[in-house]
């Protein structure tokens, strides 16, 4: 628990902590400018993970003391990551061929893409297997720290808005490629040579993992895309703005429910199916109580921090994150009914094609919305996102739920 808790603290805290520096330094169309290419390195972030992050730690978990078994694993999949990285850089190169916004600032889209070397580097999933938390939260903590500090001590002015994303990458690479090594020697890793058949092991289980990710962070990720598509750099920045005080809002207020629910929740579910919804109930009622008082606190307060974490030069991102104040409590939501719901039911088939719906309705919607609304509609497909997950969801729910009974 204290792992996880410092993975947190790596994960959101410190870079939350850069905010309010970095977006004065850069102002709001440089900040926009690499917010937006972040955004565009998430989707290539997901191909190289491809789900590993959970596959591969379940199957270096099962193979207890088999050491000639998880060699054959870890090269797997370091082998298979670098070959995904490589395809990665491939599709990268190829962008400004496509997107004008690309096209104009190459520079800056491959340092911000160079942080997933240090993914494919750091074995996040097989110190998960070891059990060894520990490690990898200290060194992921160390990551974040390292990258803060060169940030905050380096970027003095806003022509040097591409050294940003660049030490980012360069701290991730840094220390991945120092885990890497700790792991091959602490725990006696020798080579091994890759044959199609391990290569078959290690890909079979992350291939619906990794579309249940994709398609699960989809909806959310793609809403900066469109609108990047449509208006200027400038109103990115604001967007990006509010969406990054709502993302760390729910990392704060959902995350610490979903993983203490998620245990008992299951337990309950696997007890009987009524005691599971009765606990559902429960949660739903205080947890989602807590959320809309989050919701309702963030539209209140919205001007006062906009302005503390980012400055006078963000004032046009205020009315963005009043309208993604209700966010956090439909996410609540939304996580309870899908993940705690769903998954503790035994029903997380299911789930991959709700992700598939939203991302298809998020499209739909910011398509139709962005040339005749701009930011407001990003604003309203996320909402309506949101909805349809806990209204489907739900309704799955309900129905197993009384043919359970």
């Amino acid at each position: 628990m204290v792992s996880v808790g410092v993975l947190q603290v790596a994960n959101y805290l410190i870079p939350f902590l850069v905010l309010p520096i970095i977006s004065r330094v850069l102002g709001a169309t440089l900040f926009g400018s690499v917010s937006y290419a972040q955004n565009i390195v998430s989707y290539l972030t997901l191909l190289v993970n491809f789900g590993f992050e959970y596959s591969a730690t379940r199957q270096i978990a099962l193979a207890g003391e088999d050491k000639e078994h998880k060699r054959r694993i870890f090269w797997a999949v370091i082998s298979f990551k670098a070959l995904l990285l490589l395809v990665s850089f491939m599709m990268m190169a190829a962008l400004p061929l496509f997107f004008d916004r690309v096209a104009a600032d190459p520079l800056l889209y491959l340092y911000t893409a160079m942080i997933n070397i240090g993914f494919v580097l750091f074995p996040t999933w097989y110190l998960q297997g070891e059990q060894q938390m520990d490690k990898m939260a200290w060194a992921n903590f160390f990551i974040k720290l390292l990258g803060a500090g060169l940030v905050l001590l380096l970027v003095r002015e806003a022509s040097m808005y591409r050294l940003y994303p660049l030490l980012l990458s360069l701290a991730s690479i840094v220390v991945g490629g120092g885990a890497l090594l700790y792991v091959i020697r602490h725990f006696g890793i020798g080579s091994y040579v890759c044959t199609r058949q391990s290569l078959r092991e290690v890909l079979s289980p992350s291939w619906p993992i990794f579309l249940n990710n994709l398609f699960g962070s989809l909806y959310t990720t793609v809403n900066m895309t469109m609108l990047g598509l449509y208006v200027t750099d400038t109103i990115v920045g604001y967007f990006s703005a509010a969406q990054k005080l709502i993302m760390a809002l729910i990392m704060v207020v959902v995350l610490p429910v979903s993983i203490s629910v998620f245990p008992e929740i299951s337990k309950r579910f696997e007890a009987s199916k009524e005691g599971g919804l009765a606990f559902l109930k429960r949660a739903m009622l205080y947890a989602g109580s807590a959320a809309l008082v989050v919701s309702i606190g963030t539209y209140i307060i919205a001007p006062i921090a906009i302005r503390i974490v980012y400055g006078a030069d963000f004032t046009a991102a205020i009315d963005i994150l009043k309208w993604l104040a209700p966010i956090p409590f439909l996410v609540m939501m939304a996580t309870l009914l899908t993940i705690q719901g769903l998954y503790g039911m035994g029903l997380q088939r299911f789930a991959p094609w709700i992700g598939l719906t939203l991302a298809v309705v998020c499209i739909t919607m910011n398509t139709v919305l962005i040339p005749r609304m701009g930011v407001a509609a990003v604003c309203i497909s996320w909402i309506a996102a949101e909805v349809l997950e806990c209204v489907l969801s739900g309704t799955i729910l309900m129905i197993k739920g009384k043919k359970e009974r």
